[in-house]
């Protein structure tokens, strides 16, 4: 008895009818190594794309002078301790003999006390000129910056941080609030865009900002910067600027050849560099992550399927001795196990792009759902499922059909 093409999909799909919960578990394990492949790939992009947010925030022109000690043990060099020699003066220098720079910002910092009503909590208090945000690329949520006179005359203002405006008043206005901090009154001029991490993995939304002089002389008693942030009018600059900088602090700190400086100089363009490279490698290995989800799983719709061809022994014994050729029971069981691939790969993507997005939401990371890494893990999906599936129905077409009549 031959059979057209039509009929063997007839009864392959009765058979996938006849047999639902078998038929179930075929769609579940297509759809979880489809969903999971899609999801662990939409969820590296999202983080890559947070890190290119983050570069397109903050530029590629940013350089930043600390002062620290350099130290060399057992040939590895390492961060010593923090030394007090970058002063106004130098500073001051740097402004005036070194070319190419747009604006710039003294720092200094430390952890204190915040102080609001009846609430509390210690958070990292920075003191920075008016030029920081704009380097920084950073906007407020309300109220206005600081300026130049309030830190001329070390003004008492204080700009909050999303989360610390959140932690400290709630739901309630803070502007024009009063704030104490190491139990000095400021008033609270500006809270500050939400902007989460920084590239430095520092959550930028738990600090608050002070005029500059108002953090070294009301707050922490200091004669020293931390920290020099500079903004390089030409990215193509930020090798000879560097360069420039080291040079003009070693004279000032009568540094001789042979010692290490007591401060570093270090580029935005390093940090992404470094970024850049983790989600790379990141991405890759998700890549590979889903991609081993996508075996296991056709290792799945095979273990299935090879129990189907067992249990329809007889089944199949009785076509073949009714003239059923070799390739019509190969076709009629590959057929019912793509079929069911394909569903579950097409119910995976769905899924996928569901998780997709709880998955974003609960990372606070952009929702990226690539579209070409998605249709590559379908089409991925049905050809290893096809395979993996094709396997028991060579073994079901081979048998010889009075040993499957002959099978209990």
């Amino acid at each position: 008895m031959r059979m057209t093409w039509r009929h063997l999909m007839r009864g392959g799909l009765r058979q996938i009818w006849r047999y639902r919960l078998r038929s179930m578990l075929v769609i579940c394990c297509a759809a979880l190594g489809v969903a999971g492949a899609v999801t662990s790939v939409n969820y590296a992009s999202g983080g890559r794309q947070q890190v290119l947010s983050r570069i397109k925030q903050l530029g590629t022109r940013l350089l930043v002078i600390n002062a620290e000690q350099s130290r060399s043990v057992g040939g590895r060099a390492r961060t010593g301790t923090i030394v007090t020699t970058l002063t106004e003066a130098d500073y001051l220098a740097l402004r005036r003999d070194v070319d190419g720079i747009a604006r710039s910002s003294a720092m200094v910092s430390s952890g204190l006390r915040l102080k609001a009503g009846y609430l509390s909590k210690v958070a990292p208090v920075l003191g920075v000129e008016p030029d920081f945000f704009a380097i920084k690329s950073w906007g407020l949520a309300s109220g206005d910056f600081f300026e130049a006179e309030d830190v001329r005359r070390s003004a008492r203002v204080v700009l909050l941080g999303w989360q610390v405006a959140r932690d400290l008043y709630g739901d309630q206005d803070p502007l024009g609030e009063r704030l104490f901090i190491n139990r000095v009154p400021f008033e609270v001029t500006g809270v500050l865009a939400e902007r989460g991490q920084g590239l430095d993995v520092i959550n930028e939304d738990q600090q608050v900002y002070v005029p500059l002089t108002t953090a070294m002389r009301r707050l922490l008693n200091l004669d020293h910067y931390r920290s020099i942030l500079l903004d390089v009018e030409d990215a193509q600059d930020m090798a000879r600027v560097a360069a420039d900088v080291t040079a003009l602090l070693r004279v000032r700190h009568r540094i001789s050849a042979f010692r290490p400086d007591d401060f570093s100089v270090g580029s935005q363009q390093e940090l992404i560099e470094t970024q850049l490279a983790a989600a790379s490698r990141l991405g890759f290995l998700v890549r590979w992550i889903g991609f081993s989800g996508l075996v296991v799983s056709g290792l799945g719709v095979l273990a299935i399927a090879w129990i189907a061809v067992r249990d329809r022994t007889r089944e199949i014994g009785t076509r073949r001795a009714l003239g059923a050729r070799r390739r019509d029971v190969f076709f009629q069981f590959a057929f019912e196990a793509s079929t069911l691939a394909m569903i579950g790969a097409g119910t995976g993507l769905g899924a996928g792009w569901l998780a997709s997005r709880l998955a974003a939401g609960q990372a606070k990371l952009p929702f990226v759902f690539d579209m070409d890494n998605a249709l590559l893990a379908l089409g991925m999906a049905v050809v290893l499922n096809f395979v993996f599936a094709s396997w028991p129905a060579i073994r079901a077409a081979r048998m010889d059909p009075i040993q499957a009549l002959r099978h209990e």
